[in-house]
């Protein structure tokens, strides 16, 4: 016995699975952030982000030239006005004029932590760090994402190991 299906259910069908579809890829989004060295560091990565149900994070971090056996704290940072996109400092930042642009210095230009990306791993021999975490997280406090900076810290000056000093910055974008 045959069933008749009357022509207009295909386009029906078809266009429930297209909005489930489409519905599916609302559930996560991607961003990626490029590192680029501060205070003359050397220190250069990338991130991945991916938002997930808009309370998960899942975050993969590649970073190289930091110093090795150091504890390398890493934050995304974000101004506490979410309308205003966070940014890198650039020399403008080093308002004591002594080449080297501070935690305190940069806050104005990538706002204060609004997560810390814990724990803070020591890097390996060849002066590269590798940091996976995923974390449930407060919507309101770390969207939107999109004005957002990693920071990386960590440098010696003068012989004396600066656990806060960043070393390398860089905006959060989304993934196209």
């Amino acid at each position: 016995m045959k069933i008749a299906i009357p022509y207009f259910v295909f386009p029906l069908l078809f266009g429930c699975l297209s909005a489930t579809l489409q519905a599916g890829e609302k559930d996560s989004q991607e961003y990626e952030v490029q590192l680029y060295p501060l205070n003359g560091s050397g220190v250069h990565g990338e991130a991945e982000i991916e938002i997930e149900r808009g309370n998960i994070i899942e975050i993969s971090l590649q970073a190289e030239g930091l110093e090795i056996d150091k504890p390398h704290p890493q934050h995304i940072h974000g101004l506490s006005n979410p309308v205003q996109e966070a940014t890198c400092p650039d020399i403008s930042a080093d308002v004591d004029a002594d080449w080297l642009i501070s935690v305190g210095e940069g806050l104005p230009f990538y706002g204060p932590i609004v997560l810390p990306l814990t724990p803070f791993d020591l890097v390996n021999a060849n002066g590269e760090l590798r940091y996976e975490a995923k974390f449930s997280i407060n919507p309101a406090s770390v969207q939107p994402i999109a004005k957002r900076t990693i920071v990386l810290h960590g440098m010696t000056v003068n012989g004396t190991y600066i656990p806060s000093l960043p070393v390398a910055c860089g905006t959060v974008e989304i993934d196209d």
